[in-house]
């Protein structure tokens, strides 16, 4: 099954504002997500409330990109995909536009795809006060753990948890149980659990004895490949 098909079929109403968190994989599976979309005849903007990369050193196959209020001169009238964020050149990354244009802006697109957590390339995050950023007119929310890290000890693969044990099934229990692990921000009744790195990732075993919650869609995914490899 086409991962973006299946999460743009659940996620995806007119208007929807996408808040994507977690880690292991997040900006592939926004631009993943936003081409499909775009093929399908979609206007969409891709955009932060933390901190992403910058469209000029990494490929968001974009059509459009803005770094400034030009961006609400814009009126998209057929299907593309935008990105907008404020460039900041001293850290290379760009940053979180102001939240009143991301509302503006929900308006004139079918869909806001917004990275809305920071892990530093790690597969795992545990949450502090200060995020997830998941804007109040959010209407789904994807949450993304990189299968990689199961195995490892959490101080190499989770941000925020610099303590020396090991990434297995009742870690897993704890994370998606805790309320600053991976549903952290997410909304009750709209939201998605991807596990990203099922090419390389064969005990699913360890995913299948986890309980959630009844309302979540939870799959494992290749981002990369685009592949839904399995609904939990």
């Amino acid at each position: 099954m086409d991962l973006y098909e299946a999460l743009s079929g659940r996620a995806c109403s007119d208007n929807a504002f996408i808040s994507i968190t977690g880690g292991g994989g997040k900006t592939t599976l926004m631009t993943g997500l936003s081409s499909y979309l775009r093929s399908c005849g979609r206007k969409v903007l891709m955009t932060t409330t933390t901190k992403i990369r910058s469209p000029y050193l990494l490929d968001y196959k974009a059509d459009r990109i803005f770094s400034d209020d030009s961006v609400l001169s814009f009126a998209p009238d057929g299907p593309c995909s935008v990105i907008y964020a404020l460039e900041n050149t001293e850290i290379g990354k760009w940053s979180c536009p102001p939240l009143e244009n991301l509302d503006v802006l929900r308006f004139r697109y079918d869909v806001i795809l917004c990275e809305a957590d920071g892990s530093k390339g790690l597969p795992l995050k545990i949450h502090t006060h200060r995020d997830p950023v998941v804007p109040a007119f959010t209407t789904y929310t994807i949450s993304v753990m990189g299968l990689w890290g199961i195995g490892h000890e959490a101080k190499d693969v989770v941000f925020g948890d610099g303590r020396s044990v090991i990434v297995d099934e009742s870690y897993l229990r704890w994370y998606l149980q805790d309320p600053e692990g991976l549903l952290k921000g997410s909304l009750p009744g709209h939201r998605a659990i991807v596990f990203n790195g099922a090419e390389h990732f064969t005990d699913t075993g360890i995913l299948r004895n986890l309980d959630y919650p009844a309302d979540v869609f939870v799959c494992t995914a290749s981002e990369q490949e685009g592949v839904l490899y399995e609904q939990l």
